[in-house]
């Protein structure tokens, strides 16, 4: 037998009901609003780990063309495997605090009524990690 929610209990009076709908209400927007930040937060690390996976292969690609290092105009040798490195790491760190971020607020909007469900973001930024962290091992191993 499913539970009745709070707003239509008989024994509760007309204003408590709506106060106990809009509360309800409430904890469910502040859900979709986390839920919209932490995939923000993906699309900005899924950025950063393809910006930085496409800047190392491609600084990989002209040293591979010119037969050596590539040297900028003030005599420097470029760490392009430096730079598209830390941009994966820097994604793949930044998706890992959102993650644990979100679930702080999910666990502490569960304080105030939010029903356990599945969360498909979660999974997704799951996956996502899991790609910055291969691109990180390819970039290092050198497959």
């Amino acid at each position: 037998m499913a539970a009745t929610p709070p707003w239509e209990d008989p024994a509760l009076d007309r204003s408590t009901q709506l106060s106990e709908k809009r509360t309800a209400l409430s904890v469910e927007r502040s859900f979709l609003a986390f839920e919209r930040t932490l995939m923000a937060w993906m699309r900005t690390s899924l950025s950063l780990i393809g910006f930085g996976f496409t800047l190392a292969k491609f600084f990989e690609y002209l040293e591979a063309q010119r037969g050596g290092p590539i040297i900028g105009r003030f005599g420097h040798t470029w760490a392009s495997d430096v730079v598209g490195l830390t941009m994966i790491a820097i994604g793949t760190v930044a998706l890992c605090m959102a993650v644990i971020q979100h679930k702080r607020r999910i666990d502490a909007l569960r304080e105030f009524g939010l029903i356990a469900q599945w969360n498909l973001a979660l999974v997704v930024c799951g996956f996502v990690a899991a790609l910055g962290v291969f691109a990180f091992v390819v970039l290092v191993v050198g497959f």
